[in-house]
């Protein structure tokens, strides 16, 4: 009689152990957003299926073993990290973990694109965005994926604090001109190179003209990474258009790591590659600040936004 109480003693408690367990697994996934491949150790969002996966040679990204994290330091509710629902104090997470064989938006991976042969995850992070999209056939591309760096850059080195002009004519339909010399150079990403360095531009609608001219092509002369299109930012974030929202990028957070988007001082966002197509001075960017794609900044303003490279991987070249 003794022996069966013990056992049914036990039982409960096993069973009260697994309950308490599937509560913290519920909130630790739920506080997180990431999935189940998850783990925090000593503050670290550790991805458990990443861990001391050997690399095919060849490889030149995989999939990161641990996420990056940012302290979110604003308080505005409405605005920033604080009013995308992070309480002040409160670690961002950014990206995914993934699940294997797949590709989602966000997924984090480290890049060998300098070719030393390691996978820096402090310096060759890069987000999975979307495939690749060709703006003179305006489709998208399976066989090649569009990847974003963490950062900004200044001469092709990490800089979040760095701010450049997107050219200084004041016109919209010219391309990067000035500020397309910060992106990374073929020595210093040397396991990297464009799909097309010539690339027809294009504004957020497709089109290419703007009130100003004509959208011409512009060539990324020297450099292996690019700008990223408004089109390609849609299909990440699951949208259609330019909802002009507060929160639209929400979905999307990662694009907004190393901005004030966390931290005032920081660079307020970055330039991408699309035009507005009604007005004759403006460039679409994204904005920690609104956490949304915005246009009212020219093209000559050298204070508030900065250049965040984007590559062109063959999908068979990233472990995933």
């Amino acid at each position: 009689m003794k022996k069966k109480r013990i056992n049914k003693i036990m039982i409960i408690v096993v069973l009260f152990l697994f309950m308490v367990m599937g509560i913290g697994y519920s909130y630790l996934s739920k506080t997180l957003g990431v999935s189940g491949n998850v783990t925090v150790k000593n503050g670290a969002t550790i991805c458990k299926e990443n861990l001391g996966v050997v690399v095919p040679e060849g490889k030149l990204c995989k999939r990161a073993e641990k996420l990056h994290t940012e302290v979110c330091n604003q308080s505005d509710n409405s605005l920033y990290c604080s009013g995308a629902g992070h309480k002040q104090g409160e670690n961002i997470v950014y990206g995914n973990c993934g699940s294997s064989g797949e590709l989602k938006s966000g997924d984090a991976f480290d890049c060998d694109v300098d070719g030393n042969g390691i996978y820096d995850s402090d310096t060759e992070r890069f987000y999975y965005v979307s495939d690749y999209y060709d703006t003179t056939t305006k489709s998208f591309n399976s066989d090649y994926a569009t990847l974003i760096y963490y950062n900004n850059v200044k001469e092709g080195e990490a800089n979040n604090t760095a701010t450049f002009a997107y050219n200084s004519s004041n016109e919209n339909w010219h391309g990067p001109v000035i500020g397309y010399a910060q992106l990374p150079s073929t020595s210093q990403w040397s396991k990297v190179m464009l799909l097309k360095d010539t690339r027809q531009l294009l504004n957020e609608i497709g089109g290419t003209t703007t009130n100003g001219g004509i959208l011409g092509t512009f060539t990324y002369t020297d450099k292996v990474a690019r700008l990223l299109t408004v089109q390609e930012i849609y299909e990440a974030c699951g949208m259609t258009e330019v909802s002009y929202t507060t929160g639209e990028l929400d979905t999307c957070e990662y694009l907004l790591e190393n901005t004030y988007y966390s931290t005032n001082g920081l660079v307020a966002g970055w330039w991408t590659e699309s035009a507005r197509s009604l007005d004759s001075s403006y460039v679409w960017d994204v904005s920690g600040y609104y956490r949304r794609l915005v246009y009212f900044t020219d093209v000559f303003d050298t204070g508030i936004f900065g250049f965040r490279p984007a590559i062109d991987v063959l999908k068979t070249d990233i472990l995933y």
